[in-house]
């Protein structure tokens, strides 16, 4: 249809509700309106000032709903989709051992590429629009999978060259192999399904890596213009082998490596020491939370943690879920609401953290560490950038009785990731009025559960509930 005359033609409008922006001023917007083109944002105002200016080929009433950019999973392993239950209530190291490493290793690269798509069905139906994969062994499937269903990613191929006699063969790689393995999945899939699918180096965890291997893949990692997805500071016993290994503590270890960077980017870090604040700070690296993984798997994160240190001195913190059987939900809203609430309790200081910081580590704090916050970047609504949107009813009794008054505290405090009405990635519509555009999700989980229930015979992980069933 050609456009009306004196009106500019784009692609979509969502118009109505209050925008939050994630700009500098992190202003909020009533009323307000984004316009959309060939994926990025066009303009972003009051809807009455942009609805006179553009004829829209699609347009979205936000109107008493709250507009967002699209939230960012910080750290994801997406092919656990079909091991939900397997590791409930378990102990470390047992679970890893005996359930997560000999899963993930026998896993085809069809079975990757579906676990992955459940995973990222559920993130979009929470208003996901972005994640980050620490690697696995067939990363080119989860890059199809990313393709496929239409969300912006991060992927990684799994790097570790210690060998560990407790870990299927697969994981026990050489520093070659494994540093060409990661260059090789750069060079292939970075830039991919339009350019929402980019490709990093992993160092999948600190106790599995050499030294030699951090030294070379951070400086290809630098060379290359990516970022260094790691595992760190996980539990306390890693501390204590660390130390007796190497010699240092891990934080330190990776300073003297010269690993610290703007693309370092170090997951859980729940049992840093009180003097690796300062070197994350001064290094400028990324510290990834994920309290849910946390709390469910036992790890202390939360309760041993320096997170609201790291924040308040300026670190870069953002937010993840781990996986949907390691956290068993992949809501970043509920994460915020961890993160926001459980270190209150934790310092019996009401003040610490909050729904605002909370907020900014799931969108544009994480689109920095991902290295994607540029002119054209996500994490911020704002003309020039990509067009990644999320739109949320707030018409829940959750949110009364003043449901825009206040709305990111009552997003955060109150309401979840079932608000999410429709979720824009890249200026396409792939969930409208909750229903998926870009996948028949009834079809796709006839075939997800079928290949769950083999994938847990074959590695003995029998899903069943511990109380009598008659």
């Amino acid at each position: 249809m050609p456009a009306a005359p004196g009106r500019d033609p784009i692609d979509l409008l969502i118009a109505g509700g209050v925008v939050a922006t994630m700009d500098e001023r992190r202003r909020l917007i009533r009323d307000g309106a984004i316009a959309i083109k060939d994926g990025r944002i066009l303009a972003i105002g009051k809807a009455a000032e942009l609805e006179p200016r553009f004829a829209a080929a699609e347009r979205i009433d936000s109107s008493g709903k709250l507009v967002l950019p699209g939230l960012i999973d910080g750290h994801n392993h997406p092919v656990h989709f079909l091991s939900k239950g397997m590791i409930d209530d378990m102990p470390f190291p047992a679970r890893w051992q005996n359930r997560v490493w000999p899963y993930e290793a026998g896993l085809s690269a069809e079975e990757t590429e579906v676990a992955a798509i459940g995973t990222m069905i559920e993130m979009i139906r929470h208003g996901t629009t972005c994640f980050a994969d620490p690697g696995t062994f067939r990363p080119e499937a989860v890059a199809a999978a990313a393709a496929q269903v239409g969300i912006r990613a991060v992927v990684s191929r799994l790097t570790w060259d210690v060998h560990d006699p407790s870990a299927p063969a697969e994981y026990n790689d050489t520093t070659e192999s494994a540093l060409a393995k990661g260059e090789d999945l750069i060079a292939r899939v970075g830039g991919s399904a339009g350019g929402r699918v980019r490709a990093w180096f992993s160092l999948v965890r600190g106790a599995h890596v050499t030294d030699e291997l951090c030294r070379r893949v951070k400086t290809r990692a630098d060379g290359l213009g990516v970022g260094i997805h790691a595992h760190l500071c996980t539990t306390p016993g890693e501390i204590a082998a660390a130390r007796e290994r190497w010699g240092v503590a891990p934080v330190e270890r990776y300073r003297r490596l010269g690993v610290l960077g703007p693309n370092a980017y170090l997951v859980h870090m729940g049992w840093i020491e009180d003097g690796d604040v300062a070197l994350l700070k001064d290094a400028d690296a990324s510290v990834v939370h994920c309290p849910s993984a946390s709390m469910f798997g036992g790890f202390g994160c939360v309760a041993h943690g320096k997170f609201p240190e790291l924040v308040e001195a300026g670190v870069r913190v953002v937010l993840g879920t781990d996986a949907a059987a390691v956290s068993r939900f992949l809501d970043m809203v509920r994460v915020m609401y961890l993160t926001a609430c459980a270190h209150k309790d934790v310092k019996i200081d009401p003040t610490v953290i909050g729904a605002h910081k909370a907020l900014e580590m799931a969108t544009v704090d994480a689109a920095r560490a991902l290295l994607w916050d540029g002119p054209d970047g996500i994490g911020v609504l704002a003309p020039g950038k990509r067009a990644d949107a999320i739109v949320l009813d707030t018409d829940g009794i959750e949110w009364q009785p003043n449901p825009l008054a206040n709305p990111i505290g009552n997003l955060v405090y109150s309401s979840s990731g079932r608000a999410v009405r429709t979720v824009v990635i890249d200026g396409r519509v792939v969930l409208r009025d909750r229903r998926l555009t870009t996948m028949d999700q009834a079809a796709y989980l006839g075939r997800a559960r079928a290949l769950s229930e083999r994938l847990m015979t074959r590695i003995g992980a029998t899903l069943a509930p511990r109380w009598p069933v008659q």
